[in-house]
């Protein structure tokens, strides 16, 4: 089991309700992916602190805006 921070441009109150299917997948980054310019393209970023069992999300651990 490994923890990650995503960052991601979408707001998901309910992730754990259902992590595998959440909306912020779709526009998810590692923190060492974003650049300035990815940064610039959308107006508010949220981090996601997320337990992972191999590459299967299992549980939201903390959020916060950036």
């Amino acid at each position: 089991m490994t923890t990650e921070k995503v960052l991601s441009p979408v707001e998901d109150k309910k992730i754990n309700g259902d992590i595998i299917n959440s909306p912020i997948w779709k526009k998810a980054y590692k923190p060492e992916e974003v650049t300035d310019e990815v940064l610039r393209t959308y107006p508010a970023w949220f981090e996601y602190t997320i337990k992972f069992d191999g590459l299967k999300p299992i549980q939201m651990t903390k959020f916060k805006a950036i």
